[in-house]
């Protein structure tokens, strides 16, 4: 079981089953070197001391980036960490660009077709196919 700690506006589909979540529209400090975090619009966060990584909007970079902790770029250039590479009116599949750091190893670059979620925006959808990767769910 993992922990998924959700900061700032993101949909609830986002969440995994099977996994803890702790959603919240601010943090002062995040320490916690077993959680997902994903930081959605207007996410604020003072620190971030340890995750097992930090999930953000690639095509809405900021400066204020957290450093020392494993970072997943979400967008669509394929310089992310995730990307979208073909979308059908039903599907849309997602890649994972390079290899990443999770739990339990380390999972090298996928591609993954899923069924389109209206409910989701495209960073939504590659944000949770991140923390699935990283927690290990289905």
């Amino acid at each position: 079981m993992g922990l998924l700690i959700l900061i700032g506006e993101c949909n609830d589909a986002c969440i995994l089953s099977g996994v803890s979540v702790i959603k919240a529209s601010s943090a002062e400090l995040i320490d916690c070197p077993d959680a997902a975090v994903i930081l959605g619009a207007g996410a604020r966060v003072e620190n971030i001391r340890a995750a097992l990584s930090v999930i953000v909007n690639g095509d809405e970079l900021s400066k204020d980036l957290p450093r020392g902790v494993q970072l997943i770029t979400c967008g669509v250039s394929p310089k992310n960490t995730v990307s979208i590479t073909s979308r059908t009116p039903e599907k849309i599949t997602l890649s994972l660009n390079r290899s990443i750091r999770t739990k339990s190893g380390v999972i090298e670059p996928l591609e993954l077709p899923v069924p389109l979620e209206n409910a989701l925006s495209e960073y939504e959808m590659m944000a949770r196919f991140a923390a699935g990767l990283l927690l290990e769910t289905p």
